[in-house]
């Protein structure tokens, strides 16, 4: 008998998704047909005096409860922690969150911690989801429980994870925490409210989904499924950001980034991702590096790293990005610097000496371990970090 390849995959729960929606329409229906008496809005700073965010929480009266606004970047354990007890306090029978990736990874740590009422630093360690030898993340040891409306207003895909990330800043160390639902349960793509979004952070976090679809067609779970989502979105996402970059308020093609965000992220907690995920978590926690713009730096170089073991699959990335032909870190890193990001970790004004850090660090991340070519010691990370500086 001829051998083939097999494998499985199951098709874990996915949030309904309202796309080319605006929030104004959406929201307050969606409210209206769960039958929520309770609304605790969680608004990124930026967005709290936002005349379409102030319109749409207005419209919800009393059912909307004080705006919870205490969030910063990377998602600290004091922000989860205070974020669990307001949910606990206030007892909400629906979340809106509205922002970025560190707001929406508040939201779905936070309410997985006041699930387990957790209140303190080490009840809410103990939740984390402990990477195994080959990187598998096994789950927390609960889920959440109040359901989550998810407005992202970037392009870092955090409304479709099964998982989150929150930062120990005692230890530098940002930990993951999964369930099968932690992932919001509803998604609404504004297009029109992300106009807001500043144009760097917008374009840097379609890169982190660029990463996102990569890491999927790199995975040791790679499989047909998600190759073929993750592969469209990359040319979604290839054609959209280019036009966000040169006509950056056209719609059209916001819209078509954010599409692009929703097909690449569907491995996201269902197959394993790589070293520029994992090592971008850390150089994130040690050097205050924001996602996106750690996938800039670090993207091509761990593409470069793992070519020897990925030669084919990397093709198809070079040919859904719209470089038939050429290096899958090569077509990355040109499409990068022709968004004006950067593409090296000197361009951050990262010191040197803090990458043996982040390389030592890194090594215990559940991404990390799952590198299609091996990452198993500091000097594997540093190789990588090396080339990416």
């Amino acid at each position: 008998m001829d051998a083939v390849a097999g494998g499985s995959l199951a098709l874990l729960r996915q949030p309904v998704v309202h796309y080319g929606a605006r929030l104004a329409d959406a929201l307050p229906r969606i409210v209206a047909e769960r039958g929520c008496a309770r609304v605790l809005p969680v608004v990124t700073g930026s967005l709290r005096r936002h005349p379409m965010v102030e319109q749409t929480i207005a419209t919800l009266g009393n059912t909307a409860l004080p705006v919870f606004g205490d969030l910063k970047p990377h998602t600290p354990f004091n922000v989860v922690l205070a974020l669990a007890a307001e949910i606990a306090r206030s007892t909400p029978d629906l979340i809106v969150v509205i922002g970025g990736g560190s707001a929406l990874d508040a939201a779905k740590v936070g309410a997985l911690a006041a699930n387990a009422g957790a209140t303190d630093h080490d009840a809410l360690l103990a939740l984390r989801s402990v990477p195994g030898a080959q990187g598998e993340m096994r789950p927390s040891p609960v889920g959440r429980a109040v359901p989550i409306v998810a407005v992202p207003t970037t392009l870092s895909a955090a409304e479709f994870g099964m998982i989150g990330g929150a930062t120990d800043t005692t230890t530098g160390i940002k930990h993951i925490y999964k369930s099968d639902n932690l992932a919001p349960d509803v998604v609404v793509f504004d297009p029109w409210l992300t106009a807001a979004t500043p144009a760097d952070l917008w374009l840097s976090t379609g890169v982190r989904s660029l990463d996102h679809g990569i890491e999927t067609v790199l995975s040791r779970d790679a499989n047909p499924f998600t190759d073929a989502l993750a592969l469209r979105g990359l040319t979604l996402l290839g054609e959209g950001l280019r036009q966000s970059h040169t006509r950056p308020d056209d719609v059209e093609a916001r819209h078509r980034c954010q599409l692009g965000v929703w097909l690449a992220a569907c491995g996201i907690g269902r197959v394993r991702y790589g070293a520029s995920h994992g090592l971008g978590h850390q150089l994130g926690a040690v050097a205050g590096v924001p996602h996106g713009l750690t996938s800039c730096v670090l993207l091509p170089a761990v593409l470069a790293y793992t070519e020897p073991v990925s030669a084919g699959r990397q093709a198809w990335i070079a040919d859904a990005l719209g470089g038939p032909g050429r290096p899958a870190a090569e077509v990355v890193r040109d499409l990068i610097a022709a968004l004006g990001l950067p593409t090296r970790l000197s361009d951050l004004g990262v010191d040197a000496e803090t990458l043996s850090r982040v390389a030592e660090s890194a090594l215990g991340n559940a991404f990390v371990k799952a590198n299609l070519r091996p990452v198993t010691t500091v000097d594997d990370a540093m190789a990588i970090l090396r080339a990416a500086y």
